[in-house]
């Protein structure tokens, strides 16, 4: 019996390093360069606004009050999964304990392929497979914000994980049944204003993190999209279903002064975000997208 395992997890190995070595992992320079238009420059004026919409610091802002590196890029609480606890990074530029050796390519290799600078695979609690629906532009903006920061040198926690996960390659597989082609399929029957819903919602706002359910190997189920899910952390209330809802239900919960989403609750975060940075068009656009999908209740 013992061999019979021993056969089983070798076989699985091989197959996994099989996989590795196939699998197209990388963005390569020739396809990045494809996506960026001649004309192209850095703006982080837009990608501070579009860094609050991808609610970035959500997960790595520095939330304990007693740490001299307090509401800073260094790295949030931890994230409770299936098999373990995930602790996202530090984030500020700098070179050794941040992201600020990166490069572009690195930098859009871990929003789109979720795959970092030296390799690893990361987990899916980085929502890459809806960062990876933005456009290139828009991800190098959030860089140059990032880059325009200062500093902070703080070690990142260290995820705390069940074997095998604690092995990055374990999510190669997870990603090659779940992670889609990059890019944003624009859909010609509807109007620009649900496309850019559409786009927000899917891509950097990756609203499905919290409010679809995921399946047992968690994976966002497609067919149940945001029709509410499960609370990610203990303590926290069920994220609602938000197919379908009524325009002025949605533009409310996205308006910090309407007092519709309550300031204990972890979608106020999201809320104060939407309310600071987001234009009055990109609300609507929001609105218009998820009142038009199916309500909730429908199958």
């Amino acid at each position: 019996m013992k061999r019979i395992t021993l056969l089983v997890i070798l076989l699985l190995c091989l197959i996994i390093a099989f996989v590795g070595l196939t699998y197209p992992q990388r963005i390569t320079v020739e396809e990045f360069r494809n996506q960026i238009s001649t004309s192209y420059e850095p703006d982080p004026n837009k990608g501070e606004i579009l860094f609050h919409l991808g609610g970035c610091g959500d997960c790595h802002l520095n939330r304990n009050p007693e740490s001299p590196n307090f509401n800073l890029l260094t790295g949030g609480e931890a994230l409770p999964t299936p098999v373990g606890k995930f602790y996202p990074p530090n984030i500020t530029p700098d070179s050794s304990t941040g992201i600020g050796s990166w490069s572009d390519l690195d930098f859009i290799n871990a929003m789109v392929r979720g795959i970092s600078p030296g390799g690893k695979h990361y987990s899916p609690s980085f929502p890459y497979t809806s960062y990876s629906k933005a456009s290139y532009e828009d991800l190098l903006d959030i860089k140059a914000y990032i880059f325009s920061l200062n500093g902070v040198s703080e070690e990142s926690n260290p995820h705390d994980l069940i074997f095998p996960f604690n092995f990055s390659i374990t999510n190669l597989p997870w990603k090659m049944l779940f992670l889609e082609s990059p890019g944003f399929e624009y859909n010609a029957e509807k109007s620009e204003e649900w496309n850019r819903g559409a786009y927000l919602v899917n891509g950097l706002g990756h609203c499905g993190s919290c409010h679809t359910p995921r399946n047992f190997l968690f994976a966002e189920k497609a067919e149940q999209q945001f029709r509410g899910a499960p609370p990610i952390k203990s303590g926290e209330k069920e994220a609602p279903g938000i197919a379908g809802l009524d325009r002025d239900e949605i533009l409310n919960a996205l308006d910090e002064w309407s007092g519709a989403v309550s300031e204990t609750s972890a979608m106020y975060l999201v809320t104060q975000a939407y309310s600071n940075y987001a234009s009055f068009e990109d609300l609507e656009a929001i609105a218009t997208y998820l009142s038009d999908l199916n309500p909730q209740n429908e199958e």
